[in-house]
C-alpha cells in the first residue's frame, strides 16, 4: 500500500510553521508502523530564483520560505512539487485547478512512478485543497480519502456557492470518507441532505508523553515559572484567534476573581495575532493573574500541562480539539465548550465540564466551582485520563482504522 499524503499544513523548519500539521504528521507515523509506504507531497506556487523574485510579491514571499523540492522530516519524505505560478496571472491561460493537477502529473511523471488503483491512494484533509487532491487522484485513476477535522465543516462550504459546491463535490466524490468527529461527518450529510457512510477516526494522543504528574513533579515545574504551589493555574493552550473564546475567558476570569483570585492563566498561543493579551488582561483586572507563552514547541506542552490544575477551552467552534485530549491524558479537570465533537468524549461533570459557547457567565460559573473543590477536580481528572487510555487511544492505535480501511478500498 502506498499512501499519498496531501496535508493542508506541514510541520516546517521555518518561524510560525515549527508545528504546523503535527497532528497530521503524528497520524502519517501510525500508518507507517502499520506498514504503509507513505510520503507527503505539499505543491507550493512556483517562484523565480533571485533576484527575479523581487518582482513579484506573491514571488517573494515563497522564495523566502524556500521550500526545498524534497526534505525529510521526522522520518517522513517530503516533497514540494511547483505548481506553475507566472505574473501577471492575466497571461495565464489555465486555472489554478488546471495547474495544480498538471502539477500533481507532473510529479509522478518526473519520479518515475506508475500508480496503481489497486496499491496507490490519496489522502487530503478537507478545506479547499482536498477539492484539488481529489480531482487530480481521480484525473490519475486512483482513489481518494478524505479527511474532515473542523473548519472545513465549520466555515468552508458556507463562504460562497463556489465554496459550497466544492464542499459537495469532495464529500460526495470521495471514495472513503474519515472524520475525526461524528459530528463533523453527520453535519455534511445534513448540509448536503445525503446520508452518505463515512468512518470517525479520532486523532489521538501521546499518553505516555501526556500524563498526570506526581506533586514533586508539578511543583518543580512550577518552581521554573515562579508559581506558588497554592495556586490554582488554569491552562489554555490555542491560536491566537478570538474564535478561541480568549476574551470570554477574560471575561469569566474578571468575574471569578470578585470572589477568588487565588489562580493564575497560563495562555499559550501561536499564529496569527488576534487578541491583545496583555491589553485584554489589563482591562479587566488580570494583569497579575496571566501568565502568557508563544510558540510552545510540542516538546515543552506536556510539560505545561503538568503546571495546571485546570484546562479551559472556550472555543466557539471545533471539530475535535487536540488540546482537549491532551489535557484529558495529562489528568487535568477540562472545561470546553458544548461545539463539534466535544460531548462525544466529555461525560458533563464526569470527565470534564461542558458549557455553552459565547457564555461567559456560565463559564465563569463552572471555573469557580471547579477552582474551589479540589475533589472535583481530581474526580474529572482521574476519569479524563482513564477514558483516554482505555477508550481513547493513541495516534498509533488509531491510525490502525484508517489502514485497514484503507487496505479494503483497494482490494475492492
Amino acid at each position: 500500500m502506498r499512501v499519498w499524503a496531501f496535508p493542508s499544513f506541514y510541520p516546517y523548519d521555518y518561524p510560525g510553521m515549527t508545528n504546523a500539521g503535527i497532528f497530521a504528521h503524528r497520524q502519517y507515523k501510525g500508518l507507517i508502523h502499520h506498514g504503509a509506504e507513505l510520503k507527503v507531497i505539499v505543491p507550493v506556487p512556483w517562484s523565480p530564483p533571485a533576484p527575479f523574485a523581487k518582482l513579484h510579491p506573491e514571488w517573494e514571499n515563497f522564495h523566502k520560505l524556500g521550500y526545498p523540492k524534497k526534505r525529510e522530516y521526522d522520518g517522513v519524505t517530503v516533497y514540494h512539487p511547483r505548481v506553475a505560478n507566472m505574473k501577471p496571472s492575466r497571461f495565464v491561460k489555465k486555472s489554478y485547478t488546471e495547474r495544480f493537477i498538471d502539477c500533481v502529473a507532473q510529479f509522478f511523471k518526473d519520479q518515475h512512478i506508475t500508480l496503481d488503483p489497486k496499491k496507490d491512494i490519496f489522502y487530503s484533509q478537507w478545506l479547499p485543497g482536498s477539492y484539488l487532491v481529489q480531482l487530480a487522484a481521480h484525473r490519475l485513476g486512483v482513489k481518494s480519502a478524505i479527511l474532515s477535522i473542523g473548519d472545513d465543516v465549520a466555515l468552508w462550504p458556507h463562504g460562497s456557492q463556489e465554496t459550497f459546491s466544492q464542499f459537495r463535490q469532495v464529500f460526495e466524490g470521495a471514495d472513503l470518507r474519515f472524520a475525526c468527529a461524528h459530528y463533523l461527518a453527520r453535519q455534511s450529510n445534513k448540509l448536503l441532505g445525503t446520508n452518505l457512510p463515512y468512518t470517525m477516526v479520532g486523532w489521538g494522543v501521546d499518553y505516555n508523553n501526556f500524563k498526570p504528574a506526581t506533586a514533586a513533579e508539578k511543583r518543580e515545574l512550577r518552581e521554573k515559572y515562579n508559581i506558588p504551589d497554592e495556586k490554582i493555574v488554569i491552562l489554555n493552550v490555542g491560536t491566537a484567534s478570538v474564535r478561541k473564546g480568549w476574551l470570554e475567558l477574560f471575561d469569566a476570569l474578571a468575574e471569578v476573581k470578585k470572589q477568588n483570585d487565588n489562580f493564575l492563566l497560563i495562555a499559550v498561543f501561536a499564529g496569527a495575532q488576534d487578541v491583545d493579551y496583555e491589553g485584554e488582561a489589563n482591562n479587566r483586572g488580570l494583569a497579575g493573574n496571566i501568565l502568557i507563552l508563544r510558540d510552545q514547541p510540542p516538546t515543552a506542552l506536556s510539560k505545561l500541562y503538568n503546571t495546571a490544575d485546570i484546562f479551559c477551552l472556550p472555543s466557539h467552534a471545533e471539530g475535535m480539539a487536540n488540546v482537549v485530549i491532551e489535557g484529558m491524558s495529562s489528568g487535568l479537570a477540562v472545561i470546553t465548550t458544548t461545539v463539534g465533537g466535544h460531548p462525544e468524549i466529555i461525560e458533563n461533570g464526569v470527565n470534564g465540564m461542558l458549557v455553552p459557547p459565547q457564555q461567559s457567565a456560565v463559564l465563569a460559573e463552572k471555573l469557580l466551582e471547579v477552582i474551589n473543590d479540589r475533589a472535583l477536580r481530581e474526580r474529572m481528572g482521574l476519569a479524563a485520563r482513564e477514558f483516554i487510555v482505555n477508550k481513547w487511544g493513541n495516534f498509533t492505535d488509531n491510525a490502525k482504522v484508517l489502514y485497514d480501511k484503507f487496505a479494503e478500498a483497494l482490494k475492492a
